[in-house]
């Protein structure tokens, strides 16, 4: 399934130089997510997108106590670093992914650049969420120039932000700290 979003949505990067989410602010940063979501209710399955939403997703869940699976979604044409989204999003349901998804479904991601992914993915899943599923939406960060915001996230961002699985680039990076609180809308 393609998905094309509304034009005008653009991620902002300052050009400074790249976020860095280091391995010792990342688990932290799981537990407050995960403790935010459980504060909110039970969570039914927790649905990664892949490739970035893959670990956290695991993580979330497995501190939940619920399954988890994944989706893959796809809008940037390369991994290099600053490269603009496509505005295109396809999703990609891989095979044994859930038929059905009731009660409330969390989609975690490792950014939210516009919003495009999770409306794609949400969209993807509509034909398998039961009457009484609700889908929320973690991420672990926001790009300021997304007019979309999810339920949960830990960090505004305004440049380019390096996770713990991705490789580390050569310029400096500048590590984020711990947030104080969970953000929401």
């Amino acid at each position: 399934m393609t998905h094309t979003p509304a034009p005008g949505a653009q991620r902002i990067f300052r050009h400074r130089s790249p976020y860095l989410l280091t391995e010792p602010t990342y688990g932290p940063v799981i537990e407050l997510l995960a403790s935010a979501v459980a504060h909110a209710g039970p969570i039914a399955v927790v649905v990664g997108i892949a490739d970035g939403g893959r670990a956290p997703a695991q993580q979330i869940a497995a501190l939940l106590g619920v399954p988890a699976c994944h989706i893959t979604a796809r809008h940037n044409s390369s991994d290099a670093l600053y490269v603009q989204a496509t505005g295109t999003v396809t999703v990609t349901v891989p095979d044994g992914f859930p038929e059905a998804l009731g009660g409330r479904v969390l989609l975690v991601d490792d950014i939210c650049g516009t919003g495009a992914t999770f409306a794609a993915v949400t969209d993807a899943l509509a034909d398998r969420l039961a009457p009484d599923a609700r889908v929320d939406t973690v991420a672990l960060c926001r790009n300021v120039g997304s007019p979309a915001r999810p339920d949960w996230w830990a960090w505004d961002v305004d440049d380019w932000v390096v996770f713990p699985w991705e490789p580390h680039p050569d310029a400096d990076a500048r590590p984020l700290t711990l947030p104080e609180r969970i953000l929401t809308p």
